[in-house]
């Protein structure tokens, strides 16, 4: 049996979940995930231990969600190097399947219908940018920013009626996250909307290899 078809079968993917809702505070009920699965081959190690201005590259992309949701996961398919991080850990449900397998695991394990991923590997995260994603169209299946004409999906809030379209996406061999796109309610957030929270486009950068690292540390904010 293929993974996708263990997963339907085992009917997670029907699971219901509670309805978008605010704390009393005004806090958006959602949760974060912090996708950790990938193995940092071009790296040379895994770069989430990494040091980068006193934390450690996962420790900051935890920390980041955290001020805007109300419970952060961090996905990974092997967990034991993330014991000491303050997250809820969580294996990914099906492995090897890249980031659009660690994306279906959060939206299961999430208690609340809405998910705002983000990739280990991006120091930084604006607070007023993840503020301004979370307040478009809930409606949405997928909120995601566009850089350059691109969809940046390692950055972007989901919803779980997700769960069954990655699911037959997943199923049909497809592993890219835009490989689902075709069947959900996307809204795109153009360049000329989200460059007003993050000017330079920090949020997005993203660390591959020791050279990115070197780079982005030289960067003065």
């Amino acid at each position: 049996m293929h993974p996708g078809h263990a997963f339907a079968a085992s009917g997670l993917a029907e699971a219901p979940k509670p309805p978008d809702s605010h704390s009393s505070g005004g806090r958006p009920m959602i949760s974060g995930a912090v996708l950790a699965g990938g193995q940092s081959r071009r790296f040379g190690r895994n770069k989430c231990l990494e040091t980068f201005r006193g934390k450690r590259l996962i420790d900051r992309a935890v920390e980041s969600l955290a001020e805007s949701a109300s419970l952060v996961l961090l996905v990974a398919n092997e967990l034991e190097p993330y014991l000491n991080v303050d997250a809820r850990l969580v294996r990914d449900v099906i492995p090897r399947q890249g980031p659009l397998g660690g994306i279906y695991t959060a939206l299961l394990f999430s208690p609340y219908p809405r998910v705002f991923v983000k990739a280990a590997d991006m120091p930084f995260l604006e607070p007023r940018l993840a503020r301004r994603l979370l307040t478009i169209d809930e409606k949405a299946d997928v909120v995601v920013p566009v850089l350059e004409g691109e969809y940046e999906p390692l950055l972007a809030v989901y919803h779980a009626r997700c769960i069954p379209l990655i699911a037959r996406t997943l199923e049909e061999g497809e592993r890219r996250i835009v490989g689902f796109y075709r069947r959900a309610r996307v809204k795109r957030i153009e360049e000329e909307a989200w460059r007003p929270f993050d000017p330079d486009g920090r949020s997005f950068w993203n660390v591959n290899t020791a050279e990115d690292l070197e780079r982005i540390l030289a960067f003065e904010p």
